[in-house]
């Protein structure tokens, strides 16, 4: 089978743990510190119908939602990525979303509820998320970028749904 590369923007305000979750899915550890600024590779393999596929991320870091056409150019997809302990800035959020409606090329759009794992710390909630990602026809995912299983989980996800999605344009 051919392999697939996709590029990967994780994008959010400052804090929300982008680095963490970046450092979780290419180290395998939630040090943010291991991170380097830049862009990062990672091969990863997905079962699916009983076949082993192979694809390769490049991800990218941006800070804030404010977008900037030049850095999400070529990306496959982006992935919001939102603290649960911080309250959610919905101008931001459809300042962003109109931002999105302005690209040529549309990736697809992921949301990602970070640092699950500080529940008794959280001030928004996947209630309070899940208008955004219907209204961005996008899934969303609560995760913990000290909880591997829930990194892992959402990046096979994301891998299956770019798939198909690139299948659906043949």
């Amino acid at each position: 089978m051919s392999r697939r590369i996709w590029k990967l923007s994780l994008i959010g305000a400052p804090g929300t743990g982008k680095s963490s979750i970046i450092s979780r899915i290419v180290y395998d550890t939630d040090a943010a510190g291991t991170t380097a600024r830049g862009l990062l590779t990672k091969k990863i393999k997905v079962k699916k119908g009983g076949h082993n596929l192979d694809f390769e991320f490049i991800f990218q870091e941006i800070d804030g939602l404010e977008g900037d056409a030049k850095q999400i150019a070529g990306s496959s997809g982006i992935v919001l990525i939102f603290d649960v302990t911080q309250p959610m800035d919905g101008a931001e959020v459809n300042r962003f979303a109109k931002f999105l409606g302005g690209l040529e090329k549309k990736p697809m759009i992921f949301l990602a509820a970070n640092k699950i794992d500080r529940k008794y710390e959280a001030v928004t909630w996947q209630e309070d998320l899940e208008p955004i990602a219907s209204s961005l026809d996008a899934p969303l995912y609560m995760i913990s970028s000290r909880q591997s299983d829930t990194v892992s989980e959402m990046i096979t996800d994301i891998a299956i749904r770019l798939l198909e999605r690139k299948n659906e344009k043949r």
